[in-house]
C-alpha cells in the first residue's frame, strides 16, 4: 500500500511540475504578429506551440531588434524570433514568411520602379531593415541622408499619412492593420495609399545560441506543421 501511495505521489508531482522556461526575444508591437500588451500575436502563438512541443514554456521578451541581438549574445535570452541572416547564431528552419512593400501617398504620384529609386526619396523603414532586406536595398539607401529606421512601425505609418515622409517600408498585413486602427480613431477619411512591389517574400527563422536546442526546435516545428497546428494559428489571425 505504501509503495502504491509513493508511486501515486510521484506521478502527481511529475504531472503538476511546471515546464522549464525558455526566454525568446520578440520585437516591440507589430500587430498582428506581435502584440506586446497581451503577450500574443501570430508569431508569438506559433512559437509558443513549437516550444510547448519541445517541452518548454515560452517566456516572450519584448524589445527592439538591436537590443535583442545583444541579449542573445550575452545569454539574457535563449532565442530570438524573426531572423533571416546572422553568422553569429544557429538559425532554425523558416517558420513564417513576410511580404514587405514600399508605401507612398497616391496623391504624390511617386514612381518607384526599382530599389535604386529609393535613394532619391525620404524613406522610413523598420529597425534593422538594412540587414533584413538584403544588400541591394542597403546599397540603395547607403548614401541617402534622409533614411531612418523606427522600431515602432505605427509611427512610420502615421508619418506617411501626415505627408512627413515620401516612402515607408512595411510588411503588408502590419501596414493594413495599423492603418485601420488609425482610421477608426479619425473623424475623416485617410488619404489613399499606393503600394510598390520592390521586395521578394522573406522567410524568417529563430536564432539560437545552442545548436541542440535549434535542432530540437526544427523537429518540433516539422511535427506540428504536419499536424496542421501552424495552419490553425494562421487562421486565427486571418484578415
Amino acid at each position: 500500500m505504501k509503495t502504491v501511495l509513493f508511486v501515486a505521489v510521484l506521478c502527481f508531482s511529475s504531472w503538476g511540475r511546471a515546464l522549464p522556461g525558455v526566454r525568446v526575444a520578440f520585437s516591440l508591437d507589430k500587430p498582428p504578429y506581435v502584440i506586446h500588451e497581451t503577450s500574443s500575436g501570430l508569431e508569438v502563438e506559433l512559437l509558443r506551440r513549437v516550444f510547448l512541443d519541445m517541452g518548454y514554456e515560452m517566456i516572450p521578451v519584448f524589445q527592439p531588434p538591436a537590443r535583442s541581438v545583444r541579449s542573445l549574445e550575452l545569454g539574457h535570452v535563449e532565442a530570438m524570433a524573426t531572423i533571416n541572416n546572422t553568422p553569429k547564431f544557429y538559425l532554425s528552419d523558416s517558420y513564417i514568411t513576410f511580404q514587405n512593400f514600399a508605401w507612398t501617398l497616391k496623391s504624390k504620384s511617386h514612381q518607384l520602379n526599382g530599389l535604386g529609386d529609393l535613394s532619391k526619396k525620404s524613406v522610413i523603414a523598420f529597425q534593422n531593415a538594412r540587414s533584413f532586406l538584403g544588400p541591394e536595398f542597403s546599397s540603395a539607401i547607403s548614401k541617402n541622408s534622409d533614411y531612418h529606421e523606427y522600431a515602432e512601425q505605427s509611427r512610420q505609418i502615421k508619418m506617411l499619412l501626415m505627408d512627413r515622409v515620401d516612402v515607408i517600408i512595411c510588411e503588408e498585413r502590419t501596414f493594413r492593420m495599423q492603418k485601420d486602427k488609425i482610421q477608426r480613431k479619425s473623424a475623416h477619411p485617410l488619404p489613399e495609399i499606393a503600394k510598390h512591389a520592390l521586395f521578394p517574400k522573406s522567410q524568417y527563422s529563430v536564432a539560437f545560441h545552442d545548436k541542440r536546442m535549434r535542432d530540437s526546435f526544427n523537429k518540433s516545428l516539422k511535427r506540428i506543421r504536419e499536424k496542421g497546428e501552424l495552419k490553425t494559428v494562421f487562421n486565427q489571425y486571418a484578415d
